[in-house]
């Protein structure tokens, strides 16, 4: 995901350099703006996702490792359940991938539109993907409470087989 974003805003960035020398073209470079709109903001989203993925990797990694060195002692492995926060993290992220999706979608509808005025269909579409980005980072965020979550756990599990030895 996040070589996907890299190459999307890469790609993005040239069609919008391209769309700034076509301005004296009737409707190319508005068409062209639009494509590099869109495929800027579905690159962010990918970059955006494949940080989540990278959060929920680690949140994987805190689990897991928890449990081994608990099972690695002899002990009986308690660990946490999955909290809301990471529950909402997923939902968040999903809905903020969904809606750059849209995004991208409603702009290659406006690239592509015969219409000689886009004005109205671009007015739309800035704020779709303000709610994608407040989606995505709103998921990041949980993630990284959930993170702080299971390592307090983790911690407070650590003292626990020290003080108490099981």
């Amino acid at each position: 995901m996040l070589a996907m974003g890299a190459m999307l805003v890469a790609i993005g960035l040239l069609v919008d350099i391209s769309a700034a020398g076509q301005t004296s073209s009737v409707g190319g470079a508005g068409s062209a703006f639009a494509w590099a709109q869109g495929t800027m903001f579905l690159g962010e989203t990918a970059l955006l996702a494949g940080i989540s993925f990278l959060l929920g990797t680690i949140l994987g990694a805190i689990r897991s490792g928890g449990g081994e060195v608990q099972q690695s002692l002899g002990l009986t492995v308690k660990t946490l359940r999955m909290p809301s926060t990471a529950k909402a993290f997923v939902g968040l992220m999903v809905a903020g991938v969904m809606v750059g999706m849209l995004q991208f979608i409603g702009y290659a509808v406006v690239a592509t539109s015969s219409q000689p005025d886009t004005a109205a269909a671009f007015a739309g579409l800035g704020p779709l993907r303000e709610v994608g980005l407040g989606l995505l980072l709103a998921g990041i965020v949980l993630a990284l409470a959930t993170i702080a979550k299971a390592l307090s756990f983790q911690f407070s599990r650590v003292t626990e087989i020290i003080s108490s030895g099981r």
